[in-house]
């Protein structure tokens, strides 16, 4: 997994991209996505799997995809 992601809200609205430990179910990272192009840091999350989602004003999932931290 990369140090970083940049996310792209296409919408004219914010988004939440939320990461979670797929262990423990915790929520590790909260971010807003503002319109536009957002990067968002992973530095600090330990080796595993996690799950990140990104939610809409609604805090419908829009888009979720399980990713690997090395």
């Amino acid at each position: 997994m990369t140090k970083k992601f940049i996310i792209t809200n296409r919408t004219d609205k914010p988004m939440q991209a939320v990461i979670t430990d797929n262990d423990t179910g915790n929520n590790v990272l909260q971010r807003e996505l503002h319109p536009g192009c957002n990067e968002l840091f992973v530095n600090d999350l330990h080796q595993g799997i996690y799950i990140i989602h990104l939610e809409d004003a609604n805090h419908e999932i829009i888009y979720q995809q399980k990713i690997f931290k090395d």
